[in-house]
């Protein structure tokens, strides 16, 4: 099956190889580069019954990793233990290419360091992305599957690393990866998928870095204060039976105490507003197939929140945990949960990417913008 928009997915995987490959010659000095290669072989995680039936096959596939490390004095991954940073790109199919297809993924993610064992080294990957699913459910052509309503999804992934040097510019690199896609309920059905997988590959380093010898350090404390104001849209389908794709959204006021430099705790308020909301809250055989109407009240809800987030040079990661005020629907928990990326745009001003979920179940993904008033350094 052709993949036309898959080509976009190549010409940003191209240009970040040719910015490494350039960086790599430039920087040779304080940052080490290297590309890896990969091969997957595993199994799909049946979560919903009807996948343990339908799928008749293993998974394969591979992914490509462009790597940097830096270790220039004062980064932000000197605080961290000098994680590997980078962008990849990601190939699997699903145990069932008829019905499944196959997925594709373009993502940054983060090597961060557990142990050095002699010239054994070990490492977990966080990496989150856009997935991209070559053949989703169709009311006529494919109704089998039901782990992805759309062609985009977000894309998570999970591993633990082990490398080993056969060489100066060779690495032999083996992991146990979990890797996910869903679209947070943008189009139903969104059961999603689940991998795990044993990779086998190697990383061939692209410039010649000596890695200087490991010194800890700590991050400087800090007793910043900071308010953070946040506007978000997203949209999505409430229930499969109905195709109505509907805004969802939400204004986000929040307080961060800083303990440390690059870690932040806080507390807030959300007015979200979840399109389909008393769809999504009922189950079809308790619709009132007649009663259709329903009053802007009805999609909107008050939160309060904890939060805790952790700043990663210009970009940050944050994840939130909150519990309802107000709702004239009942949401089906009374707990939601919030995770995403805030990247600086200029000055105060950040993008912001984030999944609204109640407990563990998607709602819809948002994209908005925000900003930071920090009033005591």
């Amino acid at each position: 099956m052709k993949c036309p928009k898959l080509k976009y997915v190549f010409i940003i995987f191209i240009y970040s190889l040719n910015t490494i490959l350039f960086a790599s010659q430039k920087d040779s000095d304080s940052t080490r580069y290297a590309i890896e290669g990969k091969y997957h072989f595993g199994i799909v995680v049946p979560h919903h019954t009807s996948m343990a039936y339908l799928i008749n096959d293993y998974v394969r596939g591979g992914e490509i990793n462009l790597i940097r490390q830096r270790y220039k004095q004062g980064l932000w991954e000197s605080y961290i233990n000098r994680p590997e940073t980078g962008i990849g790109m990601w190939f699997s199919t699903f145990g069932r290419s008829d019905i499944y297809g196959q997925g594709f993924a373009i993502y940054p993610y983060i090597n961060f360091r557990l142990f050095d064992w002699g010239a054994l080294s070990a490492k977990y990957k966080v990496a989150l992305g856009l997935g991209y699913a070559n053949n989703p459910f169709d009311y006529q052509k494919n109704t089998y599957n039901t782990v992805f309503g759309s062609h985009f999804n977000a894309y998570i992934g999970f591993g633990l690393l082990l490398r080993y040097p056969v060489s100066k510019h060779i690495s032999l690199s083996g992991s146990f990866a979990l890797n996910h896609m869903s679209n947070g309920s943008s189009r139903k059905p969104n059961n999603g998928i689940n991998t795990a997988a044993l990779t086998f590959g190697a990383v061939y380093e692209l410039n010649n870095f000596e890695t200087p010898k490991y010194q800890a350090a700590s991050p400087p404390r800090s007793k910043a204060r900071e308010l953070l104001a946040t506007v978000s849209a997203g949209r999505n389908q409430a229930a499969a039976y109905n195709p109505t794709i509907y805004w969802s959204g939400s204004v986000t006021l929040t307080h961060l105490w800083y303990k440390k430099q690059n870690k932040a705790y806080g507390m807030g308020l959300d007015f979200i507003r979840f399109g389909g909301a008393p769809l999504a809250s009922k189950n079809f055989e308790d619709l009132e197939i007649k009663s259709t109407a329903y009053s802007t009240s009805d999609y909107l809800f008050t939160g309060a929140f904890a939060t805790m987030e952790s700043h990663l040079g210009s970009t940050s990661l944050y994840m939130a945990i909150g519990t309802y005020l107000y709702s004239k629907t009942t949401p089906r928990q009374p707990v939601y949960a919030r995770l995403g990326i805030r990247q600086k745009i200029a000055g105060n001003l950040i993008g912001h990417f984030g999944i609204k979920a109640n407990f563990f179940t998607a709602e819809f993904i948002e994209f908005g913008l925000g900003y930071r008033w920090r009033y005591k350094q």
